[in-house]
């Protein structure tokens, strides 16, 4: 595969302070990547049926309560359904997020998993059956995940975490490149799942990318720093829940006293929740 060579001259007043942005554009521009490739979309589920373990998109944000919930009464966790909108946005996703990997690939950025996966077990690769993302796993405290890659920049002195959000034009229209605060705020539990990234694969940096579906596909970038004593609290948290699990009895503390949010909750045995339908 011949390597590309990025258009230097377009990018150069942004690299101050964009590290990929510009890289990806010019890519996508100039048509880097296979001539054909194929995309391969599958019947993801949003509502993952609890499965013993804390995962990284969901469980650093969420209360010691609920997780408990979450792994004590697997059976009675009942999630919202999975509508349309969700959906299709999910699968137009994995389309460009496919786009974006291939880009990423040819210029040498994002560094491709080999061997087999130890979140899933599946052999990587991109084919029927196999995984083409990196597992990261804790059995300590029975936590794993998938990251959308690893990539090498030769401005950073070692490898970064590196994902992808795919969004809604209006998500990232008043937000500023590498606004970390405002990041926080905005999307607190993507703060969590790239802390436990970092936590569990001991590297000091992420990368998150969003790009805007549609309106001139626009793109945000976001380099998280490692923030121990957020991991700190998160692991302390999965500590004491694992404890509440083997004394067979919930945290004290509620999450919420009733109203919409013990609604909308999926721990269906919580007291709390079955308080509302009594």
């Amino acid at each position: 595969m011949t390597a590309f060579v990025p258009n230097f001259t377009r990018i150069a007043a942004q690299t101050q302070t964009l590290r990929l942005v510009p890289l990806i554009e010019n890519a996508v521009q100039a048509c880097a990547f296979p001539d054909p490739f194929t995309v391969t979309f599958r019947a993801y589920s949003a509502n993952r049926k609890p499965d013993g373990w804390f995962h990284p998109s969901s469980h650093p944000t969420m209360d010691e309560r609920k997780l408990y919930y979450y792994l004590a009464d697997p059976d009675r966790w009942v999630d919202s359904t999975f509508e349309y909108g969700p959906r299709m946005s999910v699968l137009m996703g994995s389309a460009s997020h496919d786009l974006i990997q291939h880009v990423m690939t040819k210029m040498g950025l994002l560094l491709a998993p080999k061997g087999i996966c130890v979140c899933c077990a599946r052999p990587h690769g991109h084919g029927i059956g196999q995984c083409n993302e990196w597992g990261v796993r804790d059995d300590t405290l029975k936590r794993r995940g998938h990251i959308d890659g690893f990539i090498d920049l030769p401005d950073f002195d070692g490898i970064e975490v590196w994902d992808l959000k795919t969004c809604a034009p209006p998500v990232i229209r008043n937000i500023e490149h590498n606004d970390l605060e405002a990041f926080k705020k905005k999307w607190p539990k993507y703060y969590g799942q790239a802390q436990e990234y970092m936590a569990l694969t001991g590297k000091l940096q992420a990368v998150i990318l969003f790009l805007a579906m549609s309106e001139g596909w626009v793109m945000r970038e976001f380099t998280i720093p490692r923030d121990d004593a957020y991991i700190a609290r998160t692991e302390a948290k999965y500590r004491t829940v694992l404890r509440y699990v083997d004394l067979g009895t919930p945290p004290p503390v509620a999450c919420c006293s009733g109203g919409a949010r013990a609604r909308d909750c999926a721990a269906a045995s919580c007291p709390v929740k079955i308080g509302l339908a009594a």
